[in-house]
């Protein structure tokens, strides 16, 4: 599997940013997925970064209505004997879309074309369109302050990663915070995963599990981690906890992508002056999500329940807590 960056990416899109003539396209080839063709490119005059896929000739039937959201446009190239036999799409910056966001979002269709390289045309090419929707609807989002509840959501990703950071080299920490790009867990870490649920109450803990998939992975080892947050005087603000965060995401050559992925977040510095409720960590609970843990399993549903929301009460697991060290050492992350 390629290391898909979003360093990586803006190198060559810088490479292709001098227009020679009258071009409308300059393109750079990034992989072979399959049957499927990736390239960077900038189109001209106004040299907006995009990403270019290129399907065998048929694969896409007949199109209408492509994705178009606020900081990207979708078009079909058609025409172009740079691609004889294809059918091509184009994702295109608009001038005021967010240029980390866009790389980010174009770094993720590339992952999901090379984790999908196994389904057939059709599948493929749905999947495909409905992740660049999902990425329509985040961007044509508001902007507000997060909920109280949103924020202790947040936190407790943050302080999940900052223990990653402890244990993991390089910037792989933050490549494996999944969370703010609607992944079904919030960190994918080797082929296991860890999902964070976080609470600020002081007696049951209630989990919102938002899909079947979120608990019911292919993923493994899948874990489910139980972060209990209280108010403390002596802790730290989500805002004190984004700045640690953002000096070690500088030290680790990560800044650019970690500040992207805090506004997929829902998080704006605009909004700080909301975000100085000090908390600490209170408790961090990991439970192996196996065989017998309580979960809604794909398998065992009706065929007829096609996608499902649930609650769960973490506070009568009957698992044993192994802990953040010991969900790490089962991931392979730690000793």
């Amino acid at each position: 599997m390629t290391g898909w960056t979003e360093e990586g990416l803006i190198s060559s899109w810088r490479a292709l940013a001098a227009r020679q003539g009258d071009e409308e396209w300059r393109l750079v080839n990034l992989a072979a997925i399959d049957l499927v063709t990736v390239q960077a490119g900038r189109h001209f005059p106004d040299s907006r970064e995009a990403l270019v896929v290129a399907f065998p000739a048929g694969w896409l039937g007949k199109v209408s209505g492509l994705p178009d959201g606020k900081g990207f446009e979708a078009t079909l190239i058609e025409g172009n004997p740079a691609f004889p036999g294809k059918d091509v799409i184009a994702l295109i910056r608009r001038l005021e879309g967010a240029f980390d966001i866009f790389a980010i979002m174009v770094v993720d269709l590339l992952r999901f074309l090379e984790d999908s390289r196994s389904k057939d045309a059709r599948a493929l090419v749905a999947g495909f369109l409905e992740r660049v929707r999902e990425w329509q609807s985040f961007m044509s989002r508001g902007i507000r302050p997060l909920s109280q509840e949103a924020q202790a959501g947040l936190y407790g990703e943050l302080a999940a990663l900052q223990v990653l950071l402890d244990v993991m080299p390089g910037g792989s920490a933050f490549d494996a915070w999944k969370g703010p790009m609607h992944a079904a867990q919030d960190f994918h870490l080797g082929s296991g995963a860890l999902e964070v649920k976080s609470t600020t109450t002081t007696d049951v803990f209630k989990a919102r599990i938002n899909s079947i998939e979120q608990l019911d992975s292919e993923r493994q080892p899948m874990f489910l981690g139980a972060i209990r947050l209280k108010e403390d005087t002596g802790g730290s603000s989500l805002n004190n906890l984004i700045r640690m965060l953002r000096d070690l995401a500088d030290d680790r050559g990560r800044r650019r992508g970690f500040d992207a992925l805090l506004i997929m977040a829902g998080y704006y510095d605009e909004h700080a002056a909301h975000y100085e409720r000090p908390l600490s960590l209170d408790e961090f609970r990991c439970f192996k999500v196996d065989d017998e843990f309580p979960v809604l399993r794909r398998a065992q549903l009706p065929a007829q329940v096609t996608a499902a929301t649930y609650t769960l009460d973490l506070s009568s697991i009957p698992q044993p807590d192994l802990g953040i060290d010991g969900a790490l050492s089962a991931l392979g992350i730690s000793e």
